[in-house]
């Protein structure tokens, strides 16, 4: 692995990007559909028979060729925008290239325009309908779309001092302070809901929120949104596990640890934590790493979706493994680890055209790969990691502070 491979790769992918004008398929596309909804949507016992029956022949069928027989279209989705937009300012600053420039403001030039105005400030949300413990109509801004967002304004005003991108950033907070719930709220601790809709307490999800403001007030020297940062890691850190992890769901039972809303922990609690320097954060952080690298990844150095399973590998778990192990691995160690997920996605996930396939899944004869580009979902978040990547090898001296973004 050296810089002209990563740098290969990542020309090609953003060429591939540029060329299909930013649109892609999502992994939740096909029952975010309006027809789906009608049909499948209700919360009853025969409809969730009917969406195991479509989910059986998902897995039966190759994800591209279900999507244009269904004739689901690809579509423009907020949070890849943003992952595209810090991808290319993160080259801008590495190489001085203004045409990363240019295309990183033409992205935010779009998510300027896309914005939702109905709550306060400025949000993002999925083009599709989505459903969780209850359903989201399509457009519903999400603390994750927002915060993702938000990384690519912060950056731009670091980069140009633009007062335009400075106000974006202003709106979100506003957003996220104002326009989402707070399940927990005392006088230590709070959870930012995961949008306006619920009252989810989701670790990953609240601390995006927490490394947003914290970027933000360090930069804008604002105490009060450092406090609010500083309020959700204490929750989230209150319900660290023994063993370091971190369960999706916080305030309940035992529930799912994977491998890339763990590096969402990681990476957000890291940026707070360079943004604050609160010191209650490193021990813990520490820990955590400590569990990501032990039970996260095979003897190899291959991404695992859980703690006990190996498959799928995922091109998510993959780009954030390299995200993670690049923001994190100097001071924590397990580096190396960053060229064996590199090389796996160079030579099992990467297509002739320069994107990447979806996930590697085992069968009961073997290893068969998920052949479809999810922008969204893989190709954003890759095209993030390669750029970042792309720094690392350059040296200490580029891994600037004011540069790290919680984007997650």
């Amino acid at each position: 692995m050296d810089e002209a491979a990563v740098n290969r790769a990542f020309v090609s992918l953003d060429s591939w990007i540029t060329a299909n004008g930013w649109e892609g398929y999502d992994p939740y596309d096909i029952r975010g559909q309006d027809w789906f909804v009608r049909l499948f949507g209700a919360q009853n016992r025969f409809s969730g028979k009917l969406r195991g029956a479509l989910a059986l022949v998902e897995s039966r069928l190759p994800p591209l060729a279900l999507r244009r027989l269904l004739r689901v279209r690809k579509q423009i989705n907020a949070k890849g925008m943003g992952l595209i937009a810090t991808a290319n300012l993160t080259r801008w600053a590495a190489t001085g290239d203004r045409t990363y420039q240019k295309k990183a403001e033409d992205v935010l030039s779009w998510l300027a325009e896309n914005r939702n105005r109905i709550y306060p400030g400025a949000s993002w949300g999925y083009p599709f309908h989505w459903q969780s413990r209850i359903f989201f109509p399509r457009g519903t801004p999400s603390v994750v779309v927002t915060a993702t967002v938000g990384d690519a304004w912060l950056m731009h005003y670091e980069l140009t001092q633009s007062t335009s991108s400075l106000d974006f950033a202003e709106k979100i907070a506003e957003f996220l302070l104002e326009g989402l719930n707070r399940p927990v709220n005392d006088d230590e601790s709070l959870c930012f809901s995961y949008t306006p809709l619920d009252q989810f307490k989701v670790h990953n999800a609240s601390l995006f929120a927490a490394a947003f403001l914290a970027r933000l007030g360090a930069l804008t020297d604002n105490r009060e949104y450092q406090a609010q940062a500083l309020r959700a890691v204490r929750y989230t850190l209150s319900e660290q596990n023994e063993d370091g992890s971190f369960y999706y769901w916080g305030s309940e039972p035992p529930t799912i640890i994977d491998h890339y809303h763990t590096g969402f922990v990681l990476r957000h609690l890291d940026t707070v934590y360079r943004a604050t320097s609160a010191q209650f954060i490193a021990q813990p952080l520490a820990r955590g790493y400590a569990f990501y690298t032990e039970r996260l990844f095979t003897q190899d150095g291959i991404p695992k979706f859980t703690p006990e399973s190996t498959y799928p590998i995922d091109i998510h778990s993959c780009a954030e493994a390299i995200l993670c192990l690049c923001q994190l691995g100097r001071q924590f160690g397990k580096t190396e680890r960053i060229a064996s997920v590199f090389a796996l996605t160079q030579e099992k996930l990467l297509s002739a055209d320069g994107w990447y396939k979806a996930a590697i899944r085992w069968k009961r004869h073997g290893e068969v790969v998920q052949d479809i580009p999810y922008l969204r979902w893989g190709q954003a978040w890759m095209l993030l990691a390669l750029a970042r990547l792309h720094d690392y090898l350059a040296g200490p001296e580029t891994d600037k502070k004011e540069h790290e973004c919680a984007s997650a």
